[in-house]
């Protein structure tokens, strides 16, 4: 299998605390009183590409943004179960959901960037957080452009309106936003979908040099995609996940009948 690029993998059975970003355990999620996932169970690992695959409405999308409690926002939410970040249960009442959500960061399918300059969009963050020196900003602004890959393409101006770049550069100045405050996972939920194929390719790029200091989880319909940029795989069906293991394994040696159907376009 066409790998963009190779990687020590890990067993997900031995994973230690220390290689662990976040641990589910037994996580039951409902929406409208219907049952979106079913008693999920996995590891995912630090510093590593975890991409989440099946078919639309298979729960993946609810169970990445479970990951940073933005599916509370829906007002008939419920769940059972525990989602342990650093060993802490991020569903815990002393948590502090606006600093989890700093700490896990999360980028949608279709770019967002505030109606603001490129640099207000990226300091956005950090000035609800009360920081306003200006040289701080300026460092932070600069680096976190060079991380998204955007440096280059905006440092002449940074003051225009972000809502006049590319659909790639929005997408990439949304990752800057959130790198920005230094997240230690980033949740990705279809980013490239709306981007043209070479755009695609500078995404999943910036992508894999993320995970150098950043836990990365994507959720992608995209099979070639997340074989392409992921360490690690889950397979859900109908909330359940059916298969976890490194995406070598899983893309061309699958253990569930069901997932080598889904990979060769046997249904889904």
């Amino acid at each position: 299998m066409l790998k963009l690029f190779e990687t020590e993998t890990l067993s997900l059975n031995d994973l230690t605390d220390e290689q662990t970003a976040i641990k589910v355990q037994d996580f039951s999620v409902w929406l409208n009183d219907s049952l979106v996932l079913n008693k999920i169970n996995m590891c995912i690992p630090k510093n590593k590409i975890t991409a989440m695959i099946g078919q639309s409405g298979c729960g993946k999308s609810t169970l990445l943004s479970s990951l940073n409690r933005m599916n509370e926002l829906n007002q008939k939410y419920a769940f059972s179960g525990e989602v342990l970040l650093d060993g802490r249960d991020i569903y815990s009442k002393k948590e502090n959901v606006a600093k989890l959500r700093t700490t896990v960061g999360m980028v949608f399918q279709r770019p967002n960037p505030f109606p603001m300059s490129i640099y207000e969009n990226v300091c956005f963050g950090l000035r609800i957080q009360g920081k306003t020196e200006r040289r701080m900003l300026d460092d932070i602004v600069e680096r976190s452009l060079r991380n998204a890959a955007l440096w280059d393409e905006v440092k002449d101006r940074l003051f225009d309106s972000a809502l006049l770049l590319s659909g790639g550069q929005q997408q990439r100045l949304v990752i800057a936003r959130a790198l920005a405050l230094k997240p230690e996972v980033l949740l990705l939920d279809e980013p490239t979908s709306a981007l043209d194929p070479l755009t695609t390719l500078h995404i999943e790029e910036l992508i894999n040099q993320l995970k150098k200091t950043t836990t990365v989880i994507i959720v992608t319909h995209n099979m070639q995609q997340a074989a392409r940029v992921s360490d690690y795989a889950a397979f859900l069906h109908q909330g359940e996940l059916i298969e976890y293991s490194d995406s070598d394994s899983l893309f061309t040696m699958p253990d569930k009948k069901q997932t080598e159907d889904y990979i060769t376009g046997r249904y889904g």
